[in-house]
């Protein structure tokens, strides 16, 4: 027979596990919105061609795809950044102006590449090399993934990924090791 204490314990743990169960819910439907929201305001500056991905996990809300110019690129940023509130934009989106989309393609990989080189170079005379932190760069926006010590090794990662040449954004999604 279960006493009052347990009777309180079990309930407790059933409204704690509904509030939480609710609030996944509620963030996985927060983010269908802004998806739904972001692709509708892309829809009404013209810019259909452009994709949208949200990551409510990350709170990220990244966009690809491909338009003709910096300025449309540019339009599409801003049209997100409105409807996105706190959430990070990070613009991935290829300029291929009309008739040269196979020598943008070329110069974007090139920057892309060169970008990657400059950053691992950057790790190790940051003495970061040693962590575990991978990345990718796409479209002269780096994303930083994996695990760090601390904060500072964090914001150091960070701030060495902005000093690379032709960088245009940072994403830092990096988590700090947990028991250290």
């Amino acid at each position: 027979m279960m006493t009052v204490k347990r009777w309180r314990y079990a309930a407790t743990v059933l409204v704690a596990g509904s509030a939480l169960f609710a609030a996944a819910c509620t963030s996985h439907s927060a983010a269908r919105t802004l998806e739904a929201n972001a692709k509708t305001a892309l829809a009404q500056a013209d810019l259909k061609d452009v994709t949208v991905n949200v990551d409510d996990a990350k709170g990220v809300v990244q966009l690809g795809g491909k338009v003709g110019s910096e300025d449309s690129k540019q339009r599409a940023e801003q049209a997100v950044k409105a409807v996105a509130g706190t959430w990070i934009v990070a613009n991935e989106i290829s300029v291929e102006p009309p008739g040269g989309e196979d020598r943008a393609r070329a110069v974007a990989s090139d920057l892309d590449q060169a970008i990657e080189k400059n950053y691992k170079a950057a790790l190790l005379s940051g003495h970061l090399d040693g962590q575990k932190i991978d990345f990718r760069v796409k479209n002269q926006v780096v994303t930083l993934t994996g695990s760090v010590a601390d904060a500072g090794q964090r914001n150091l990662a960070e701030q060495l990924a902005g000093t690379v040449p032709n960088v245009l954004q940072v994403v830092n999604e990096l988590t700090i090791k947990s028991g250290q």
